[in-house]
């Protein structure tokens, strides 16, 4: 039994860390999931951008040139007639709004989709407009931020040095590094360094006697504890779902580095004991005045990296001041969304049988009109209902893949349910406003732990 319980934990940080990796976050600074946006000079013809792309192996991608009405209509039938008819009505509106997914927000650039599948071949479309002399580029041009996790994990190295126990502090430790690794954001990074800090105070007293309940009434660790957490779930849910069992790992690491301190003194003649109990020493071990302003150095470098960031100081190949349709965090009203388009389909199969005598029949949700079928030769009357509900919304859904050209709508339909269009700066990272404000909560937890420990017995042995 003793030996399933020492297997265990073992077993746990293994699976944490596989499924850390495997479904790791990373950000790589594209505004559209599965695609990515050339933008070309709207005074380059479209046909000498398409006959590009072909001649380069770009086999598909979604233009304005090749849109089409998003709907699949008999030609003669009387829905095909009344939306050809109606074409510059206010009904339609959709199909012009539409077309905004195809400018940057001056207007100045077209945007051409192209899947990620055809990324390998962008770099000659690129080379090849500018030699012609024309303005191009693509949305995304940063990469992984890579300074997060070093710092992280140089942080837990420095660290290593002034820890009493050393092996238990490096085997604790080795989750964090890897959670940055796998959701290299900002408040992700901030996180985990309290979380590092927070191991490195249990790491000093936890084998001494009366060690566990003083970690349980340090009020002030467990508050960092907490706030870190929220600080991983203002990145999203993901990642906070992740920090909490990279905590559960670091927990399973503390009992395995226990157990195996264990067995080595057990085979060993002489078992040294600590003579101070835990309330009479400081969980700093006496290195208050170096760890401290360390963790705060590090956490300044990585609100530093986001704020350079957010100015566009770091170098980027993309325009810093070109804004294209991408995901946001508040849509557009110049950009329309799927339920624009249902509502769309709605109109266009509805408008034959609408009463001109309603006032915003636009507006109507049901529609019923008359048809006619033959039932024993006699023909027979009955009447037909639409409704618009989520069945009709999926059927308008489904169809987007049975249209015959390359639609936006199949490039937002991949976005997923919960896309939300805006014009953003494909060069910066979008990080949301509760990231920002739980980056400088934890800064200042931080800083409350630093004067704590100043004013306190952080520098006593």
């Amino acid at each position: 039994m003793n030996v399933f319980k020492k297997i265990i934990p073992a077993i746990i940080f293994v699976v944490i860390a596989v499924l850390t990796v495997n479904f790791r976050s990373i950000p790589k600074g594209k505004t559209w999931q599965d695609f990515k946006v050339l933008y070309v000079s709207k005074a380059v013809p479209q046909s000498t951008v398409e006959n590009i792309l072909t001649s380069s192996g770009v086999a598909e991608y979604t233009d304005l040139k090749n849109q089409n009405a998003p709907i699949m209509l008999a030609p003669n039938s009387i829905e095909a007639a009344m939306l050809k008819i109606n074409i510059l009505e206010k009904e339609n509106k959709y199909l012009f709004d539409r077309q905004n997914y195809f400018y940057d927000s001056n207007g100045e650039y077209l945007l051409y989709y192209i899947p990620d599948a055809y990324e390998k071949y962008l770099d000659d479309v690129i080379s090849t407009l500018k030699k012609q002399g024309y303005s191009a580029g693509i949305d995304s041009s940063l990469s992984y931020l890579w300074l997060l996790p070093i710092l992280v994990t140089a942080l837990a190295v420095i660290l290593i040095f002034f820890a009493k126990n050393k092996g238990f502090f490096t085997f604790s430790v080795v989750m964090p590094c890897v959670y940055v690794f796998c959701n290299a954001f900002y408040s992700c990074a901030i996180a985990a360094i309290i979380l590092i800090l927070c191991i490195f105070l249990i790491s000093n007293i936890y084998s001494r006697k009366g060690g566990l309940k003083k970690l349980g009434k340090n009020y002030l660790l467990i508050a960092a504890l907490v706030i870190s957490v929220a600080a991983a779930f203002s990145s999203s849910i993901q990642c906070g779902f992740f920090y909490l069992l990279t905590i559960g790992a670091s927990l399973c690491a503390m009992f395995i580095s226990k157990n195996l301190k264990g067995i080595r003194l057990s085979k060993s003649d002489f078992s040294p004991v600590f003579i101070r109990p835990a309330r009479m020493v400081s969980p700093f071990a006496g290195k208050a005045k170096i760890v401290m302003p360390l963790v705060l150095v590090f956490s300044v470098l990585v609100i530093a990296y986001f704020a350079l960031g957010s100015l566009s100081i770091i170098n980027t190949k993309t325009d810093t001041k070109l804004l294209l349709p991408g995901k946001a965090a508040e849509q557009d009203s110049k950009l329309p969304t799927l339920e624009n388009f249902y509502r769309w389909n709605w109109n266009v199969m509805t408008n034959p049988y609408k009463s001109i005598n309603v006032e915003n029949p636009d507006d109507l949700n049901t529609v019923s009109y008359p048809r006619y079928e033959v039932q024993d030769g006699i023909i027979v009357p009955y009447m037909q209902t639409l409704t618009y509900d989520q069945s009709f919304k999926k059927n308008a859904y489904d169809s987007i893949d049975n249209l015959d050209f390359y639609s936006i709508e199949g490039v937002i339909k991949r976005q997923g349910a919960d896309f939300k269009a805006g014009y953003t700066n494909s060069a910066s990272y979008n990080v949301s406003f509760f990231s920002i404000i739980m980056m400088i909560i934890c800064f200042t937890m931080l800083l409350f732990i630093y004067f704590s420990a100043m004013i306190g017995k952080g520098g006593r042995k």
